[in-house]
């Protein structure tokens, strides 16, 4: 219909409006965009704000609103000119928004389970956070919680086989074991402590949060994987990540969400 109409008038280029509406338009908006014949006919889509269109229609004070009339006013809109490009972008920056809100979304999640995790630990070992400087969500401490030590075994535990514990665990990160295993003995003394029912469910909670951020961690470095992948040889990329303070992810998200350089 759109191809019969424009035969039938003197018509440079085609120009197609709708409204955004989050995940919704964007099947019909690049169906158009791509479609051969439209392209041949120097078609342009627009995807436009919602919030424009309700602002134009002010401007018919009398109008009725119906699904014919509300395309008209976007037609009117468009007719009226002065709108941005069209938003419709290429598919390869398009993949990487995906891809890089999905990591934001990840690492929200990540903080809100580490949170969680910490209202958690509290109950199992109040002293924790203020008697050990190293960090909680390290691997040795984290499979050390795993292992389900009531407060009395960890502070019964002879201090070199604990700093052994996390010395192997840690991968030889600590700098000094002994040192956070006294730390760690220190905070299971100074802890209140918990009836068996509530320890129990305690360390239930622990360990499936714990599997929980490892989870999310593990997801993000496939992510990251994947932005790396698709940001290479991306106009402006290289420049962007010359800057202090930027690197793959911001650069990604940057331009993921611009687009295309040339709109």
């Amino acid at each position: 219909r759109i191809l019969s109409a424009a035969d039938k008038l003197p018509a440079s280029e085609i120009h197609i409006g709708l409204e955004a509406t989050s995940v919704y338009s964007w099947h019909p908006a690049m169906y158009l965009h791509e479609d051969d014949a439209l392209r041949k006919r120097k078609t342009k889509v627009f995807t436009i704000n919602p919030k424009l269109i309700n602002k134009f229609r002010e401007a018919y004070a009398d109008l009725d609103k119906t699904d014919r009339l509300d395309a008209w006013i976007i037609a009117d809109r468009l007719r009226f000119g002065r709108l941005t490009t069209s938003v419709v972008m290429q598919e390869r920056y398009l993949a990487l928004q995906r891809i890089t809100r999905m990591r934001f979304h990840l690492v929200h999640n990540l903080t809100r389970e580490k949170q969680y995790f910490l209202q958690n630990l509290f109950y199992k070992c109040n002293a924790f956070r203020s008697e050990v400087d190293s960090s909680v969500f390290g691997h040795a401490i984290m499979e050390l919680l795993l292992e389900k030590y009531s407060l009395d075994e960890i502070a019964n535990m002879d201090v070199a086989v604990l700093a052994d514990y996390l010395k192997d665990k840690g991968r030889n990160r600590f700098p000094d074991p002994e040192g956070v295993a006294a730390c760690i003995q220190k905070a299971a003394r100074a802890s209140y402590r918990l009836s068996k029912v509530m320890e129990d469910s305690i360390d239930l909670v622990l360990g499936t949060s714990i599997l929980s951020i490892r989870s999310i961690q593990a997801q993000l470095k496939e992510l990251d994987k994947a932005i790396e992948k698709l940001i290479e040889d991306l106009p402006g990329a290289k420049c962007l990540r010359s800057i202090p303070g930027i690197d793959l992810v911001y650069a990604a998200g940057i331009l993921s969400e611009i687009g295309d350089i040339e709109r």
